[in-house]
C-alpha cells in the first residue's frame, strides 16, 4: 500500500462574488450579453422565415460568440447563486424576466430553424430523385420500358 500523498492546493478558477457591487456587476454583465444576443436571434429567425438561409447562416459566428458570453455569465451566476441570493442585486428580477422572454424566443427560433432544415432536406431529396430518374438505366420488359429505382449521388458546387 502506498503512503498517502498530500492533496495539492487547488484553487477554484471561477471568480467568487464577495460583495453587493460584484453581484450587481455580474447581473448587469448578463443583461448586456442578453442585449447583444437577443437581436441576433430575432434577426436569424426573421431571415430563416423569409427563406434567406445564406444570410441567416452568415450570422452564426457572431451569434455563437454572443451565446457563449451569455452562457458564461449564467454559469458564473449559477456558481455564485448563494452570494446572489444574499446580496439580491436590483437588476436580478429584471434578468429573470428577460431570461423567460429569451427562452420563448429561442423556442420559436429552434422551431423555425427546424422547419427550414426539413424543407431544405426535402428539396435536396426531391432534386436528387429527379436527377436520378434521368441517370438511372432503362430496362425493357415485354411491352414496357421501366426505369430501375435509385438515386445517383448528388454533388453541388458552392460557387456563386
Amino acid at each position: 500500500m502506498r503512503p498517502a500523498k498530500p492533496e495539492p492546493n487547488r484553487t477554484d478558477p471561477r471568480p467568487k462574488i464577495t460583495n453587493a457591487q460584484e453581484a450587481e456587476t455580474l447581473v448587469q454583465s448578463a443583461l448586456a450579453a442578453l442585449d447583444t444576443l437577443e437581436p441576433m436571434i430575432e434577426e436569424e429567425t426573421r431571415l430563416f422565415r423569409n427563406g434567406k438561409l445564406r444570410d441567416a447562416l452568415a450570422l452564426a459566428l457572431e451569434k455563437n460568440e454572443a451565446a457563449q458570453h451569455y452562457t458564461r455569465c449564467l454559469e458564473m451566476m449559477k456558481t455564485n447563486a448563494i452570494a446572489l441570493g444574499r446580496f439580491q442585486p436590483e437588476a436580478l428580477e429584471l434578468l429573470r424576466q428577460r431570461h423567460e422572454v429569451f427562452t420563448r424566443l429561442m423556442s420559436l427560433n429552434m422551431a423555425v430553424v427546424a422547419t427550414a432544415r426539413t424543407v431544405s432536406e426535402g428539396l435536396m431529396r426531391e432534386l436528387a430523385d429527379t436527377m436520378g430518374q434521368n441517370a438511372s438505366p432503362k430496362t425493357y420488359i415485354r411491352g414496357a420500358i421501366i426505369r430501375k429505382p435509385g438515386t445517383a449521388p448528388l454533388s453541388l458546387s458552392k460557387m456563386s
